[in-house]
Formats: C-alpha cells, structure tokens, sequence
C-alpha cells in the first residue's frame, strides 16, 4: 500500500506539472500578445506569425525540460520502488514475494532445479539468550554466507524468520554445497556483543519433478527440513 500511495503522489505531481505548463503557456501567450497589441497598435499578418512563433520557442524549451526532469524522476522513483518490493530489509537477499515470483518462472519454462530451505537451528535461543540485535546480526550473517554459497545463476530469498530458500540447477551437488555453507558458518561465528556465537542451519532439499508446482516442490523441501531438525539439526535431508 504505501509504495501505490508514493506512485499516485507521483502520478499526480507529473499530472499537475502539465497542467502548469500548459496554464503558463497560454498566459504567456496572451501576455505577449496583448503587449504587443499596447505596443504596435494592430498587428499585420507577417508581425502576428512571428508572435505564434516567438512565443512557442520561449515556453516549449523549459516546460519541456521540466516535463523530462519530472518524467525522469518518476522513472527512479518507481525503480526503487519495485527493488524495494522485492527484497529482504534487513538482509538485502530477495523476499518471498520476488522469491515465489522467479522460481515459479523458472520451473513454467521447465528449467531443471532443486531447492534447499535452510533454517537457522535454536535460533529463539540467540534471540532470547543475547537479545535481538544479535538475532539480527546472525539473520544478516546466515545471508552473506548462503549468497556466497550459492552457485551462479542460484536463486537465494529470505522466505521466513530464520528461513531461507536456494534454487538451484539440478545438477548442482547438493551435499557439497550445505557441506560449505555449514564449514562457514562454524568458521565465522555471529559477532555479538555478548561474544561469539556458533550458528548452524539444518537443510531440507527436494529436486523439482517434472510438471511439479512450486507449492508442491516448497512442501516437500520443508518435509525434509523437518527430517532434518527431527535427527538432531545441523544436517541435510532429502526429500523422498
């Protein structure tokens, strides 16, 4: 809702800056050719042309540019506005929204791909136990990791509190990448003002079917998830 309220605000002010245009044009039409009615008595046909023709090469040049500028920040405006739609605040990685919109493209044109949801294990307890400022810190932490982690062409979102989405090419070696992404995470501990935290992530993966949703393809990746955090969390389960 806020970011339809900033485009009709910004629909409306380009709205406006015509209407002003085109009212300055014809005051500055009428001015002119009313002075030059005061001055030269009346005007003969070759002085009223060149009035029409003055007066359109004064106003056109400026209230163009002016119609540019503001067309131009209309652009950047909306611009920022669907980056913003699309992302995680606080992690920068894509939210739900962009995620569930890309990986549903992907799977219509029938690309091969697999999804990993991590999940951020005990994660109530670095909240509750060193506040949520450092719950904060290891969100953003988890995302550099799973970001670098990722292969190219990987899609990674930020999809829950503590949980995050990688789609990935099928042929992508799903044990080695958790196996990196786990060896990061215990290298580089969440940087606390309470000190160090060691963070791991259980992993649930589930390779696209042929045909298959992406409902069907999230519902299965979490069945696994939870496969995982059953047998104890900091592990990967695969979806049947």
């Amino acid at each position: 809702m806020p970011h339809r309220a900033a485009r009709r605000v910004s629909f409306r002010r380009l709205i406006l800056g015509g209407v002003l245009v085109v009212g300055f044009s014809v005051a500055a039409s009428m001015l002119f050719t009313h002075l030059s009615f005061v001055s030269f008595g009346d005007l003969e046909y070759g002085g009223a042309m060149w009035a029409a023709a003055i007066v359109p090469l004064l106003v056109a040049p400026p209230a163009y540019g002016w119609i540019a500028w503001l067309s131009w920040r209309l652009h950047r405006a909306n611009a920022a506005l669907e980056t913003l739609a699309g992302c995680d605040a606080l992690t920068g990685l894509a939210n739900r929204r962009a995620f569930v919109e890309d990986a549903r493209a992907r799977l219509a044109a029938g690309a091969p791909v697999q999804l990993l949801i991590a999940d951020i294990d005990h994660f109530k307890r670095i909240n509750d136990s060193m506040g949520h400022a450092a719950g904060d810190l290891a969100l953003t932490h988890a995302a550099a990791v799973l970001a670098r982690a990722a292969p190219e062409g990987g899609l990674v979102a930020r999809i829950g509190g503590e949980e995050f989405a990688l789609l990935v090419p099928a042929e992508t070696d799903a044990a080695a990448l958790v196996a990196r992404i786990a060896g990061e995470l215990a290298h580089m501990p969440v940087p606390a003002a309470a000190g160090l935290q060691r963070m791991t992530c259980s992993f649930g993966v589930a390779v696209a079917q042929p045909g298959e949703s992406l409902d069907a393809l999230l519902s299965r990746a979490d069945a696994a998830l939870y496969a995982a955090k059953d047998g104890g969390r900091d592990r990967m389960a695969l979806a049947g």
